[in-house]
């Protein structure tokens, strides 16, 4: 399904026309509405599961780096370190992620993934691979290529 916001005429629900040619032109504009296309795609089956996509982010970066400090998610999330110490809260408090004490540094906790965070992010893996391979499907193997390299581009630039 096409999503009408990336017309320059969209109709409403009543049936009122709405000039976005003034929008659909700008990159950010493109970017924001193929990120919320995403959200709403994946909202549905992530809520079955109780994670956001942010929450899936954190519990990959942290299956990854297993004992990562929060002050090193801050700096590779780019969140403020309020925002995240409430998204790791919430999954410390749902036993998906452990703080536990360094080795190298008994000062300091690194956080780890639990077991059960451990299921949840693979059943959370799992739909959002299917979502992956839809919007491949969209692209031929050098236009997959070329978006990922311009936003990634776009994203360096802008930080």
């Amino acid at each position: 399904m096409t999503n009408p916001r990336l017309n320059k005429t969209v109709e409403t629900v009543r049936g009122v026309p709405v000039d976005l040619s003034g929008l659909t032109g700008l990159l950010g504009y493109q970017i924001r509405q193929a990120q919320t296309a995403s959200f709403r795609d994946l909202q549905e089956p992530l809520r079955e599961l109780g994670i956001t996509p942010g929450e899936f982010s954190l519990l990959t970066i942290v299956r990854d780096n297993p004992q990562i400090r929060q002050k090193d998610l801050v700096d590779v999330c780019g969140l403020d370190k309020s925002t995240l110490s409430v998204a790791v809260k919430r999954l410390v408090n749902r036993g998906l992620v452990a703080p536990r004490k360094l080795r190298d540094d008994r000062r300091f906790h690194g956080l780890s993934l639990t077991t059960d965070g451990e299921t949840v992010l693979t059943a959370v893996t799992t739909v959002i691979a299917d979502q992956e391979r839809r919007m491949e499907a969209a692209l031929s193997a050098d236009e997959r290529e070329i978006l990922m390299t311009a936003l990634r581009r776009i994203a360096g630039t802008l930080t």
